[in-house]
Order: C-alpha cells, then sequence, then structure tokens
C-alpha cells in the first residue's frame, strides 16, 4: 500500500515536470494552430531543441536504471593470493611444508566480479580476497590447486588462472654449528681477545631440500671503530657448503642471534731491560761479543690509564761470576710481576724469555819496556857497536796467556854470526821457553831492527 502511494506520487511528479518542459519546446502550435517543422525553426531553437532532448533521454534513461539496477561485472588483475588461513601451520603439523618463496608461487590471478550497478563503481582491490588451500595435502609432491576467491561486494563469477601449482616438500630440521668472522678491522693501536659464544649450535627448520646443503651459521662481528669490550647479541647468518649466505625465507623457524663476548682493549710495545752483572772473571779474561734476547719487546694490551705508566720491563740481574770457559749461554729472566690488568700478546710467556750470550776470552796486548837484547855469534878479533842493547816488546793474545807469561819465557836474541867487519840492520829475533803453551800469542818489537857496526881489531892495531 505504502509502495503504491509512493509509486503514484513519482508518477505526479513525472507528469508535472513533462507538462511544464512541453510549454517550452519548440513544437508548440502557432496562433492559427499548425505545428511548426523543427528544421523550420530558427536556429537558436534547434539548439534548444536538441538539448533539451538529450536531456530529457539522459533523465528517462537514469530513471530506468535506478529504478531496475541491473548486474554489471567489473574484472580485476593483479590480484596476489595468499595460503588459506591457518593451512600453512596445519601442513608444518604434518611434518610438510611449501617448497619454494610463497611470492614465486603465488602468481597473481585476475579476478571477475558481479554487482548491482549501483555497486560496481564501489569495487576495489580491497574488497576481493584469493585463497589456496593446503589441507587436501597428506604427502611431498607436486600439486594443482584450485584458487578461490570472494568479494565482500557482488559475486565472483570467474578466476583466471583457475588453478596454482604448488611443490610439498617433507619439514626437516637441523643442528648446526656457529662459528664466526671479523668485519673490518680495529683502530690502530686495539687489540681483541678470541670472542666467546653463548651457543655453539643452532637448529634450523625447512624443507628438506633446502637444508641438505646446510654448513653453519655465521655471526659477523663489525671491529671498525670498536674500541671497547662487547657483550651483545649478534644476528646469524646461515652459509652453504660453499660459503654462501642462504636466504632466510628458505626457512621456517625463526633464525635466532647468538651473545657474543669479546674484550677490547689498548696496547703497546714496551721493551724489556736487564742488568748485566759480569763479575771480576769475566771483567779480566772472558768479554761478551753478542748479546740476544729472545724477547725484546711485550706487546701489552691493558687500561690506558695502565699503559700511561708502564714504560719498560725489568728483570733481576743477570750474573756471570760462574763463568769460567768461553762459548755460548743461555740465561732465563726473571721479568718484575706485571700490574693487574695486563694481558701480554702474541702468545708470549713471561716466564720463558731467555738471555743468549757469546763469551770470548779477551784478546789483549802487554808492552814490556826495555827487554834486553841477547847478542849471538860475535866472534874474537872482532870489535861490535849496537845502536841499542834494550828494546821494547809487544805481546798480543788471549789474556788468560798473556796473564801467564813470564819474561823469563822470552829471550830476544841478535844474531850476528858470520858477519865480518862492516856496517849491518839486523833484525831481532826470540825464543819462547814453551812454544806449544804460547803459540797464540803475537810477539812485535817496537825496534824491528838494531844497527850493528862491526870493526877488525887487528887492523885497528896496525
Amino acid at each position: 500500500m505504502e509502495n503504491s502511494r509512493r509509486n503514484g506520487k513519482k508518477e505526479s511528479k513525472i507528469s508535472d515536470f513533462f507538462a511544464r518542459v512541453s510549454n517550452i519546446l519548440p513544437w508548440r502550435r502557432d496562433e492559427f494552430g499548425e505545428r511548426k517543422p523543427w528544421y523550420n525553426l530558427p536556429i537558436l531553437k534547434r539548439v534548444i531543441y536538441f538539448v533539451l532532448s538529450l536531456i530529457l533521454a539522459v533523465l528517462l534513461w537514469g530513471f530506468v536504471l535506478m529504478s531496475q539496477n541491473p548486474d554489471r561485472e567489473k574484472t580485476f588483475y593483479g590480484i596476489k593470493p595468499s595460503f588459506e588461513a591457518g593451512s600453512e601451520s596445519d601442513l608444518m603439523s604434518r611434518k610438510l611444508t611449501v617448497y619454494g618463496e610463497n611470492a614465486d608461487i603465488l602468481k597473481n590471478v585476475s579476478v571477475t566480479v558481479s554487482a548491482p550497478l549501483t555497486e560496481v563503481s564501489k569495487l576495489t582491490d580491497d574488497n576481493i580476497t584469493a585463497t589456496v588451500s593446503l589441507k587436501d595435502v597428506s604427502k611431498a609432491g607436486v600439486y594443482t590447486l584450485k584458487v578461490r576467491a570472494t568479494s565482500t561486494v557482488g559475486t565472483v563469477t570467474n578466476i583466471y588462472p583457475e588453478t596454482i601449482e604448488v611443490e610439498i616438500d617433507d619439514l626437516v630440521s637441523h643442528t648446526i654449528p656457529i662459528v664466526y668472522d671479523f668485519v673490518g678491522e680495529l683502530p690502530e693501536g686495539y687489540w681483541h681477545d678470541t670472542p666467546s659464544l653463548l651457543d655453539t649450535t643452532t637448529v634450523v627448520e625447512g624443507a628438506k631440500t633446502d637444508l641438505m646443503d646446510v654448513s653453519n651459521a655465521v655471526c659477523h662481528i663489525e671491529l671498525d671503530g670498536l674500541t671497547e669490550s662487547i657483550n651483545s647479541s649478534i644476528p646469524l647468518s646461515v652459509l652453504n657448503s660453499d660459503g654462501e649466505e642462504v636466504s632466510n625465507s628458505v626457512f621456517k623457524s625463526i633464525i635466532p642471534s647468538v651473545t657474543v663476548s669479546m674484550t677490547v682493549l689498548p696496547h703497546k710495545m714496551i721493551p724489556i731491560v736487564y742488568e748485566l752483572d759480569e763479575g771480576d772473571l769475566l771483567t779480566d779474561i772472558f768479554e761478551v761479543s753478542e748479546k740476544a734476547l729472545t724477547v725484546e719487546y711485550l706487546d701489552i694490551a691493558a687500561e690506558q690509564s695502565v699503559l700511561d705508566e708502564l714504560s719498560e720491563i725489568t728483570s733481576d740481574p743477570v750474573r756471570l761470576s760462574g763463568v769460567t770457559e768461553p762459548g755460548t749461554y743461555t740465561f732465563p729472566l726473571t721479568l718484575m710481576s706485571l700490574p693487574s690488568g695486563c694481558r701480554v700478546l702474541d702468545g708470549v710467556n713471561i716466564h720463558n724469555v731467555q738471555l743468549k750470550l757469546v763469551i770470548i776470552e779477551k784478546h789483549i796486548t802487554k808492552i814490556l819496556n826495555g827487554f834486553p837484547i841477547t847478542v849471538m855469534g860475535e866472534v874474537e878479533g872482532l870489535s861490535y857497536s849496537y845502536s841499542f842493547t834494550v828494546s821494547d816488546v809487544k805481546i798480543s793474545g788471549p789474556a788468560r796467556v798473556i796473564q801467564g807469561f813470564l819474561t823469563s819465557d822470552l829471550t830476544v836474541i841478535l844474531n850476528v854470526t858470520g858477519k865480518g867487519p862492516g856496517e849491518y840492520d839486523i833484525a831481532l829475533e826470540y825464543t819462547l821457553s814453551d812454544f806449544d803453551l804460547f803459540a797464540e800469542l803475537e810477539i812485535a818489537f817496537l825496534l824491528p831492527k838494531i844497527h850493528v857496526v862491526i870493526s877488525d881489531l887487528h887492523a885497528e892495531g896496525a
């Protein structure tokens, strides 16, 4: 009843509208009651006639559409499907998983939706949902699964393509070792110890095919600009047997991080200083020809305030009073205690620092001043005149031999045997009491030759 009243009112309004329009239409009869053809009307009236006709047609068509509201179809392209909610987790509960990345498997589809004309314009991609169900998958293999689509407005009439091919693999888990590597370098003058990892292994879960080549997990420790010790969590990256990083998207479990502790300290080279007590015996007889430390510097890491106070590492004196023979000797150094908190780097054991000495006999020189010259070979009847009757003698050799050498062990000789009257410069000679004992000695005369004048006494008397 109420609808018929409304319809009656609508028809009454429409009738009034057409009556008003008819009063201004160009085909009204003239004063003689005759209707003029439209093409005989003035141009302005013909334009008005055309515009009013167009408006009237549009209004009539709009009225029909509004009253009938027919269905129209609209196709949406590039709709991204997804797996039906809960189906992936349900699949994993059966130890199965989708092999590959969802973005590559779930390719875009086109969806056609039928809706009333008045609703079609409201349709957008957001109204449409496309899903693929995995509930019927029971084992590993390749499946052709149907794409389902729904729309919050209208009805889905077509989906293209209707199916998507999905490969299902066994879901497995592997325990892999955790290793570390360093990225960059510490600033100059800083040192770090070996990192300590809270965990040494981690578990990864994913498709059997993907996990076949998984080797280990690595945490990358960034060294650039690091000047303080760390104790923090660092994300892990999974590597294959070729050392290449595996995308995290292939794993169904979350790739965890690992807590890393590492000490970072400044360091510097500190020299080792030692004292050598040579003793009297060494001073008189032996001398050190070579000195060498097995470690000359200690690379010390410590807080900067400690390093600032540390200029050298000292040791107890090395005493050589017990040395009685030349040779090569090694003496362990007893280093003074390092300040607390210091670390000796490069694997050096401070209790194994040694001093290597090569000890030889001293080579000394002794001068015998005014050593008497013994003349040999004088004969009767000749007169002998000598420029010198004494000579300074230089004796060089091992200190131990020279210290045991006596003047009585040396005889300096001027041999004039066979020399007749005349003048001669004769070289001095010597003999030793024991040539074997004093074989290492070098003997030289400061007057290598003596001028000798020999005269014939008989000739002088005549």
